[in-house]
């Protein structure tokens, strides 16, 4: 039985910031410029709605448009 977590491991939420060059890949936002930016670890297609922790299913945004975003796709 595969056991599904929300928590996605370090090691793969690296990969995810390396790949999408530590920017919202939304709005381009990147704390090295945009002073104040936290970026998360997004589900394209959303947790609650059987997405899982790969890295093609992962994206960087920052917090202001994950927290816009909620459950949906973008």
């Amino acid at each position: 039985m595969k056991v599904k977590t929300r928590t996605i491991p370090l090691s793969l939420r690296v990969k995810v910031l390396s790949r999408d060059k530590f920017r919202c890949v939304f709005c381009g936002k990147s704390p090295a410029i945009d002073v104040g930016t936290i970026l998360h670890i997004d589900h394209i297609k959303p947790f609650s709605k059987g997405g899982e922790n790969t890295l093609d299913n992962l994206q960087t945004l920052c917090q202001d448009c994950n927290l816009g975003k909620s459950d949906n796709l973008i």
